[in-house]
Order: C-alpha cells, then sequence, then structure tokens
C-alpha cells in the first residue's frame, strides 16, 4: 500500500490501518508512507549544483517539507519500533499541478495495490468539518482518475475514530457498507484483510431494494454459523450475480466461521437508507469502509444527491463525511482502480 501525507497529522491515521491490515498472517504487507511536499514557487538557480554556495542545499532541504519531515520521521519510527512492522518512508517534491502523476507513477513502481489519500477536510474540537488544504481535493480527484490501482480517501476524525488495534486491549468495531458495484466489491475485500486482526470486530451491512427478487436462505448473523449457505443469484444481470457471489463467498469463509457478521437492511428509496444509515451509526463504529459508487442511478439512493457536496466520495461516503449525521468515526471511501500503464517515477525512496 501506498500512503500519501502532506502533514504529521495524516500520518497517524495511516499507521492505524497499517497496524489493522498487518492482522493477517497469511498475507505479507509491504507498506509505503509517502511525503507529499509541494515544489516551492521560487525562481530557479542558473547554478549547478557544484556552483552554490556553502549551505544553499540545507536551507532548501528546508523548504522541502520543513521540520513535518522530522516529526513524519519520528512517528514512523515510533511506530515500528512499538508493532515490529516494518514501514517505508518515501517523499515525493513536486507541484501541486503535477504531484499526481508522480503519485501514480510511484504506485505503479512500487506494485501496490492501494493508495490511501487524505480528505481536504478535518474534524474541529467541536466535531465541525474544516478545510485543511483545498488544492488536496482536486490532487485527490485527478489522482482517482488515472491511479493504476485501487484508490482509498480516508478521513480520520482522531480521538474519536479508527485507533491503533496492535498492542490495544480493546477490539474495535468495524463497519462496511455495501449495496453492490465494483467499488463497494473492493470496499468489502479491503474488510476482508482488516477483519484478521484480533481486536477488530467487522460487521457488513448489505443494503438491499426492498422489492427486490433477491432472496438468501441464510440468516445474516455469526451466531449461526452451522446452518446451510444456499447462493442466490439473480437474473437481473452480471453485477447483480457479481455481486451475490461476492457476498456468498464473504459469508461461507468468514461469517458462518464466526469470524463476522452480516446484517441486511431491505429499503424502498433513499429517504429510508438515510434512516437505516442513522440507526446503524447509533452503535459504536470506531470505522466504516465504504465503496464510492455503489449502484448508478439505484433507487437506493434517490434523493439524496440533493446534498451531495463532495462527488469523490459518492453519496454515502459524501453523507458520512458531513457534519450532519453525527458520526465521529473515522471514514474509508474505497474506488476500484483499472490498471493502466504510466511513465518511470520520480518517487524518492528513504
Amino acid at each position: 500500500m501506498l500512503a500519501c501525507a502532506y502533514i504529521p497529522r495524516h500520518v497517524s491515521g495511516y499507521l492505524s490501518l497499517i497496524s489493522a491490515w498487518s492482522g493477517c498472517p497469511n498475507a505479507t504487507l509491504n507498506p509505503y508512507v509517502a511525503h507529499l511536499v509541494e515544489l516551492p514557487k521560487k525562481k530557479k538557480s542558473k547554478l549547478m549544483y557544484h556552483q552554490l554556495e556553502d549551505g544553499d542545499q540545507y536551507r532548501d532541504e528546508e523548504e522541502y517539507g520543513g521540520n513535518d519531515v522530522v516529526q513524519i520521521t519520528k512517528a514512523l519510527d515510533s511506530f515500528i519500533s512499538e508493532t515490529k512492522i516494518p514501514v517505508h518512508e518515501a517523499k515525493i517534491v513536486s507541484s501541486f499541478l503535477t504531484i499526481n502523476q508522480d503519485v501514480c507513477n510511484g504506485a505503479v513502481d512500487l506494485r501496490v495495490s492501494i493508495i490511501f489519500l487524505p480528505f481536504h477536510k478535518h474534524q474541529r474540537v467541536d466535531g465541525k468539518m474544516e478545510n485543511s488544504m483545498e488544492g488536496i481535493r482536486t490532487i485527490n480527484q485527478k489522482v482517482i482518475r488515472h491511479a493504476p490501482c485501487s484508490v482509498g480517501i480516508f478521513l480520520d476524525r482522531g480521538q474519536t475514530g479508527f485507533q491503533q488495534p496492535h498492542g490495544s486491549l480493546s477490539v474495535q468495531n468495524i463497519a462496511t457498507f455495501f449495496s453492490g458495484g465494483p467499488d463497494d466489491r473492493e470496499a468489502l475485500a479491503c474488510s476482508k484483510r482488516i477483519l484478521m486482526h484480533s481486536q477488530v470486530s467487522l460487521t457488513v451491512f448489505r443494503f438491499i431494494q426492498a422489492n427486490s427478487s433477491i432472496q438468501n436462505s441464510w440468516i445474516s448473523d455469526a451466531s449461526h454459523k452451522g446452518e446451510e449457505v444456499v447462493m442466490a443469484i439473480s437474473s437481473i444481470g452480471t453485477e447483480n450475480e457479481m455481486d451475490n457471489v461476492f457476498v456468498d463467498t464473504f459469508y461461507n469463509r468468514y461469517v458462518a466461521q464466526g469470524k463476522a457478521s452480516l446484517i441486511e437492511k431491505y429499503v424502498s428509496d433513499g429517504a429510508e437508507t438515510l434512516v437505516a444509515l442513522r440507526e446503524i451509526l447509533d452503535n459504536r463504529y470506531s470505522l466504516v469502509i465504504v465503496g464510492k459508487g455503489g449502484r448508478e442511478n439505484s433507487s437506493l439512493t434517490i434523493g439524496m444527491s440533493d446534498w451531495e457536496e463532495c462527488p469523490e466520495l459518492g453519496l454515502v461516503g459524501d453523507l458520512l463525511a458531513s457534519s450532519e449525521m453525527n458520526f465521529n468515526g473515522s471514514l474509508l471511501v474505497i474506488n476500484n482502480g483499472t490498471p493502466r500503464k504510466m511513465r518511470p517515477s520520480s518517487l524518492h525512496r528513504q
């Protein structure tokens, strides 16, 4: 994975995700944390490197990240020492107009499966959301369009959100929302990786059209793991078939084995979906994982686009990121990526 941070505040949330993803003993994790630094806007020197006066290089390095570099490195060193999880540190120095290209090319070079990007807003002490760096939003949108892999936009809500599970005595409750489509399937795939951690409890909520022909014969609760699971394949189309197969496989491997829970929510429209979301969030979830796209023109989200502010999060993700939902947990919105050919990267490994 490649986690991109602009400031030290972005790093702590990423380290919590890395800690959770490292809980699977049968799959090796190779995480990178890249510090994205805006190239200072100044007149380029005509002097060659060997012509610089003493101290010039040092002053440039200070501008390329400044004290943030020290704080990020210190946070990574502390995490590695505490958890014994190796994390590679990198830096990307580029203009904000082209830094998205360096991120995507770096992902190609490192062969990462997912890129994590910070949300452009952060939560204030009073719970309201406030813009941190507006330029981040444009970069996020560009990376999503051109990424060679999946992309996750992460909104870390600090102390009220997802915490590092490694070494923790308490179990954190995580929810994943699934309504169908490639983004939701990728979100569920990410959730499967996290649930392997012993200090994580995962509940998947599947939203189904109330008058849908999909009828599953299994009961959505981990306590009924001994019951027979019958896969129902819808005749509506290929997407429905893929969704059902994906969920059925998840049920067989995890829910039926008591490792996760799966709950169905039957809704008719966006209003009922909103009510269901509020009921779910009344419970304490430190992290919610959701796919960006879901189903296009789905009746499950009719009317929800009326208050959409951040389309890059999708309809559900946009709601969960707003202050109106009274949700204090962290949010991870997953975009399923398509491999693309990129040019060589300028990613600097450290």
